[in-house]
């Protein structure tokens, strides 16, 4: 294929007069290794010899940078700036970025309204991984079990409970015809900054814990209600029995529910405890003040006091980390470092006041934090990393 071709099918697409089979065959050019040159060069070029008034399509911009990832297995999605003009161009910069060695990559230096230059800059952060499955379970007699060091299978015996793991998943199991314990004893589970984990209680509940999370919940539940303890995140899906509520309690705060699907976001370094309900519906009790969850719905309950505010909320933003997404809806960047902070086990370190940005878009859990930075410095958001030290300046 002469690159004649694929300048011809590139400058096309930018200016949405093209086929979809000269779609495909563009597509299918810039994902192969052998174009890379050739494609930085026309992405170059049209940034140097065009005005800013000119702007791909979205969707354009997004279907070429996502064939450019797919061919390196990159598991990066854009992240699009809301207040930024040039955001397609930094969207052709980051599809530059995932061509070229891990020593340099290119970013987009505004300097003035005629257009953008492209500048080096050094790649020379660490290799951050990405958080994996990683639990520590504490039982009821004070002992401590590394989930991700133990093999498959049985790991422990607590009454008439047979404690099991597979993979990142820890089950409790009761045989049907077992006899109520004479007293609950109650197990936690702790997941770390870096890792996630999943449960399935002895009723058959389900819940997954984010990052930087604790349960502690019963070994049975043999009271009138099932009651657990969080601190941290997860999503609950809730097994229904109307004789016995389940009551999640953050603190002096209180969800109850009788089978539902939700969302509990309550770190202690957020200004709010976010209920967020897919399925069902909840109470959320705090002192004197309640309040009642619809589907779609969630619940913001500032840490200083208890007013509760109930709105409409981006479901998906907030299932995102389950589902193996950073996803952000309008996100300003110190939220946006701490999903980072909890999920990479890093340190986060402003210089100054944090840049004014606000972020919307996708990004997969399992890239590597330099590929997520390189995103973000995309929008003149300038780090540095030292150890597990993010620097932001």
């Amino acid at each position: 294929m002469s690159e004649s071709r694929l300048e011809y099918l590139f400058n096309c697409y930018i200016y949405n007069n093209y086929t979809s089979a000269e779609e495909e065959e563009l597509m299918s050019l810039v994902s192969q290794p052998e174009n890379k040159t050739i494609v930085q060069k026309l992405i170059e070029n049209l940034i140097e010899n065009t005005g800013s008034e000119i702007e791909m399509r979205d969707d354009a911009a997004a279907s070429i940078l996502q064939n450019i990832l797919q061919a390196n297995k990159a598991p990066v999605i854009p992240i699009r700036n809301r207040k930024t003009v040039f955001s397609f161009w930094m969207r052709v910069a980051a599809a530059t970025i995932l061509f070229v060695s891990a020593a340099t990559y290119f970013l987009i230096d505004k300097k003035d309204s005629a257009g953008a230059k492209v500048t080096p800059v050094a790649q020379n952060s660490p290799h951050i991984l990405p958080g994996r499955d990683r639990a520590v379970l504490i039982t009821s007699e004070g002992k401590t079990i590394m989930l991700d060091s133990v093999q498959n299978g049985v790991i422990a015996h607590q009454g008439n409970n047979k404690i099991s793991k597979q993979g990142g998943l820890l089950i409790y199991n009761v045989p049907p015809f077992a006899k109520p314990e004479a007293s609950v004893t109650y197990n936690t589970i702790v997941t770390p900054r870096g890792a996630q984990f999943q449960v399935i209680l002895s009723d058959g509940s389900k819940v997954w814990l984010n990052s930087a999370s604790s349960l502690r919940f019963p070994v049975g539940f043999a009271d009138s209600q099932r009651t657990v303890e969080l601190n941290g995140e997860a999503y609950f899906e809730v097994v229904k029995n109307k004789e016995k509520p389940f009551l999640v309690k953050v603190g002096d705060m209180q969800v109850k529910v009788l089978g539902t699907h939700f969302n509990i976001k309550a770190y202690n370094d957020e200004s709010f405890i976010k209920t967020s309900l897919f399925e069902g519906s909840v109470k959320i009790t705090r002192g004197e003040a309640s309040g009642f969850l619809k589907p779609g719905e969630q619940a913001l309950l500032n840490s200083s006091d208890n007013n509760i505010q109930i709105s409409k909320a981006n479901m998906d933003e907030a299932i995102a980390w389950k589902n193996g997404l950073f996803e952000f809806d309008g996100a300003d960047i110190t939220s946006i470092m701490k999903e980072i902070a909890r999920w990479y086990d890093a340190e986060i370190v402003y210089t100054g006041k944090p840049p004014m940005r606000r972020f919307e878009g996708k990004i997969s859990r399992n890239a590597q934090l330099s590929d997520v930075l390189r995103i973000l410095e995309l929008s003149s958001v300038k780090f540095t990393v030292t150890g597990n030290k993010i620097i932001i300046q």
